[in-house]
């Protein structure tokens, strides 16, 4: 079974290193990244102390997998005296008086926080070049977007700095920057984790995402974060989150593709798509086409836009500068927030806040928020129909490699359906991961998407893991 925080743990355990030297390591592979701006604060100085301290008690905690193991969280984060700024100017100064739920839970487990990572601003953006603090470059080939907006913790993942980070997902924004660096990311079911104490893009939307190497891995941190959470109204409680205890690979596999998919595909993509679908066929898999109307997969993109724009704009209408925030000087208190709001917020993020206020307007409400949630539902229904029939459905999880960063930046890059489809488990609330696609070429940065219905996490887990280790063509050891 491959897993980095196994690996480390075995170490640990056995003496063969020790947690003070891990965490330096990590600390030194971060500093590397500045390159990348993959990092916005550091937490060494706690990091090392905590690391001499779990040192001494290694004895009473064989069994912990977590267990002075280094990670990092995305910046939207809430760390209790540690700045948390959401990737924007605005909460430069930011420092939470509370912990979020996941950080709590990650101390409990004795795991250490190494750095907050780079992110597009409050998570409005799907390329790392929407930070306050600096373009996030592909760690592969600095040329290149990573995506995002869990851009800096997939690129710390990608370059083994720690074996697992912590992200966000509101569409897609731990499973496609996953595609882009041959990492894993998941998203599990709606409510299975905890947002307390996460900055929200689209509460409605909104997913704690894991980021890591190995599906081993995701298992091994799922288990210690997956819980139920009162301060969190949306909660989900479950009666079983041992999906690393209970982690397996699966012999029979019915696996659903929606017709039509590779005509958004680039070629290159398509062709690699067209190779793992005929791969899966002749190792016995079940491959069977499912329907989603074209009609309603080209409204993906429009109905995400208008809901969480919407959403958005809500959410933040307290970056006001008055009680929290950087304040710009002003004449009078409208002054101060039109001030604070106009200089400290990036052009992507009021793109989306005038579109959220100009949706929810009281004549545009009933034509435009009202009827994107109805189309929501009708595509909620569809997918979950599609769910229903097969074991899991496999989706590409981009339609093309990374793409140039100057590409990007000159909006020259044309997204497609396929750059969409993965928001449909954050309109249902179904889990979802993205693995590596490595069967024939080790440098194809691309990878699979794979669904489950709600709830059905640890098949969705045992899927990606049986998957994982026929794409590697790895053996389970």
């Amino acid at each position: 079974m491959k897993s980095l925080i196994l690996k480390l743990h075995k170490q640990i355990i056995q003496g063969d290193t020790t947690i003070t030297q891990i965490i330096n390591d990590a600390i030194l592979k971060c500093k590397k990244h500045d390159i990348t701006a993959s990092l916005i604060t550091d937490n060494y100085q706690t990091a090392q102390k905590k690391a001499q301290e779990l040192q001494e008690h290694i004895s009473l905690h064989k069994d912990d997998l977590l267990y002075g193991i280094p990670y990092v969280l995305k910046d939207n984060v809430c760390t209790k005296n540690l700045r948390t700024t959401a990737g924007s100017a605005f909460l430069s100064d930011f420092i939470p008086p509370y912990n979020a739920t996941i950080y709590e839970l990650f101390n409990a487990n004795h795991a250490v926080l190494i750095a907050k990572s780079n992110m597009d601003e409050f998570g409005m953006g799907g390329s790392g070049i929407h930070s306050a603090y600096g373009i996030v470059k592909n760690i592969h080939d600095h040329n290149f977007t990573v995506g995002g907006s869990s851009s800096g913790s997939v690129n710390l993942v990608a370059n083994q700095v720690v074996p697992f980070a912590i992200g966000s997902d509101t569409g897609d924004s731990s499973r496609r920057p996953a595609s882009f660096t041959n990492t894993t990311g998941y998203k599990p079911t709606y409510g299975l984790i905890s947002r307390y104490g996460m900055m929200p893009y689209a509460p409605s939307l909104d997913h704690v995402g894991i980021i890591a190497s190995f599906v081993a891995d995701i298992a091994i941190v799922a288990q210690a974060i997956v819980k139920f959470d009162e301060k969190d109204f949306t909660s989900q409680k479950v009666k079983n989150n041992n999906f690393f205890n209970n982690l397996k690979q699966v012999d029979k596999l019915t696996i659903g593709v929606i017709s039509g998919i590779e005509k958004y595909l680039q070629p290159e993509i398509a062709s690699a798509y067209t190779e793992c679908l005929k791969k899966l066929k002749e190792h016995k898999f079940v491959i069977k086409p499912i329907e989603i109307k074209n009609e309603h997969l080209v409204a993906i993109k429009t109905i995400y836009s208008i809901i969480s724009y919407a959403e958005a704009n809500s959410c933040w209408a307290n970056l006001t500068g008055l009680v929290f925030g950087n304040r710009s000087p002003g004449k009078d208190f409208e002054d101060m927030i039109t001030l604070s709001r106009t200089q400290k917020l990036g052009d992507q993020v009021k793109r989306r806040f005038v579109i959220g206020a100009y949706v929810t307007k009281k004549e545009n409400y009933v034509k435009y928020f009202i009827r994107a949630q109805k189309i929501r539902q009708l595509l909620v229904n569809e997918w979950n129909q599609c769910l229903k029939a097969v074991d899991t459905v496999l989706l590409p999880s981009a339609s093309s490699k990374p793409p140039l960063l100057s590409d990007i930046l000159n909006d020259n890059f044309k997204s497609t359906v396929a750059d969409d489809i993965l928001c449909l488990s954050n309109f249902a609330g179904s889990p979802s991961i993205t693995i590596p696609y490595t069967q024939t070429n080790k440098k194809l940065l691309w990878g699979i998407n794979l669904n489950c219905e709600q709830f059905a996490d640890q098949q969705l887990l045992n899927i990606a893991y049986t998957l994982e280790t026929f794409f590697d063509g790895n053996k389970d050891e």
